[in-house]
């Protein structure tokens, strides 16, 4: 496309002309990341190569969200994928141009979830990839043959980075270091620090949108000093969050297997979703905007590993027990005005999918309680619950007997613009008098340091 010009999106330095004040949306927040990284970095004088490219007509170009979570697969996620499609057809009524997302759930691939249905319903194009944990941060994996999941257990925090890199690969898709400029869980800070060998690496997610600008910046500048490809993408769990930040690409990309080609042919960059706009008053507000912004005072980033009982992860410890009965079941839906003919009507129950009485999946969170293993995270001064997570897998009825099974399933962290967070997901297990599993139950509870509210 001619508008895209043969520069587009690189991130070779020798290709790049703009200067730093080009930079969206951290103009003045790169200044500064580039004087404090100047000295380790070797960055004095240097200007960033992932800059706006003016001459193009964002309506020329296809805008796709590669970081997104959803309730579907991700427990710290509140948005499900229908709100997503609804918050991005509100949002290009008011002219703004967001052609799809990829989903990344955490550590987690269902490949029998299936979106081409509600993707054709609202015209916007769905893809999935996972994000995973890796012992230098997490990593965005996109279009991998199943050999893949075959090879890793998806679900440890401190998998390999290089096997991750080089596997993505050699099952036919393509890994992106995810926020890379945030501590801990981003790449840069690993390769800063330890000096942590970038082989293999080709691509890092630089602009994010639950990132702070200095991280975003850190990120810009890491891609350009390591000569890595750079994309965007919104890190969205909750509707508001989608497509703040996106990549742009000169071609639509439909499929996963288009976006790892499209990925591999480096024509592309990190985008604010204001640069998605026709209207260049809009574009240009955004840049003035983001840039006083990025003067505020930046996140605080504790140091050091949060301190926990390793020893309790994944231990289950029995809370206790409890035989269901029609009392209890009518009791409960008297309670929560629960009409549900399964739980009351007999006839209408024998006739319905499960053969007769089931019990209300929330009366057993509400009969068998207790508490399980304490991780004693040593961090932070507040607590909040930031989500909950019910899985059913068979009918509970009158007269069986359900067992709960607590225990820590992780513990992980995460760093936004308010700085950091750590989250401890517990999980209870319910099984019958057969020891057959019926439910579970995951929450999360969120760490925080918050600072004291300064009297008036």
């Amino acid at each position: 496309m001619s508008a895209v010009g043969g520069g587009f999106g690189r991130c070779d330095a020798p290709r790049a002309t703009a200067r730093l004040e080009a930079l969206t949306p951290f103009d003045r927040a790169g200044r500064r990341a580039t004087e404090s990284h100047a000295s380790s970095r070797q960055l004095a004088g240097r200007t960033a190569t992932i800059t706006q490219d003016t001459s193009a007509n964002p309506g020329d170009l296809f805008y796709l969200d590669l970081h997104t979570h959803s309730t579907d697969g991700s427990d710290d996620a509140g948005a499900t994928v229908e709100g997503y499609l609804r918050w991005i057809t509100g949002r290009r009524r008011f002219g703004y141009r967001i052609d799809g997302f990829v989903l990344t759930e955490h550590r987690r691939f269902d490949a029998d979830r299936d979106y081409t249905a509600l993707a054709e319903q609202y015209g916007v194009t769905v893809l999935r990839g996972i994000e995973v944990e890796t012992d230098v941060g997490h990593v965005l994996v996109y279009g991998v043959a199943p050999g893949f999941y075959r090879d890793f257990d998806v679900t440890n925090v401190s998998l390999p980075y290089e096997d991750v890199f080089r596997a993505a690969r050699e099952h036919g898709g393509i890994a992106v270091g995810a926020h890379a400029g945030r501590p801990r869980i981003g790449l840069a800070e690993h390769v800063d620090r330890r000096s942590v060998s970038v082989e293999g690496v080709g691509i890092v997610e630089a602009l994010n949108g639950g990132s702070s600008d200095e991280e975003n910046s850190h990120a810009l500048h890491f891609a350009e000093e390591h000569g890595l490809k750079a994309v965007g993408g919104s890190d969205s769990h909750f509707v508001s969050g989608i497509a703040r930040c996106l990549t742009a690409f000169p071609e639509p990309v439909h499929s996963v297997e288009a976006l790892v080609e499209a990925l591999l042919s480096h024509e592309y960059r990190p985008v604010a979703v204001e640069e998605t706009h026709d209207d260049e008053e809009i574009r240009e507000r955004s840049r003035r905007l983001q840039a006083v912004r990025s003067t505020a005072e930046a996140v605080h980033h504790e140091g050091g590993e949060v301190e926990y009982d390793h020893s309790v992860i994944g231990v289950e410890v029995e809370i206790g027990s409890a035989e269901i009965t029609h009392e209890q079941i009518a009791a409960y839906c008297e309670s929560t005005g629960d009409t549900n003919p399964l739980y009351r009507d007999e006839a209408a129950a024998e006739a319905g999918p499960f053969g007769g009485l089931v019990a209300p999946p929330g009366l057993l969170s509400a009969l068998v309680q207790g508490r399980g293993p304490d991780p004693k995270v040593q961090y932070g001064n507040t607590t909040f619950m930031s989500g909950q997570r019910m899985e059913y897998v068979a009918p509970v009825r009158p007269g069986d007997t359900i067992t709960g099974y607590a225990s820590v399933k992780e513990v992980y962290e995460k760093t936004g613009r308010s700085g950091r967070m750590v989250f401890v997901v517990n999980r209870t297990r319910y099984a019958n008098q057969r020891g057959e599993d019926v439910s579970a139950n995951e929450s999360s509870m969120v760490h925080r340091q918050v600072a004291p509210r300064k009297e008036s």
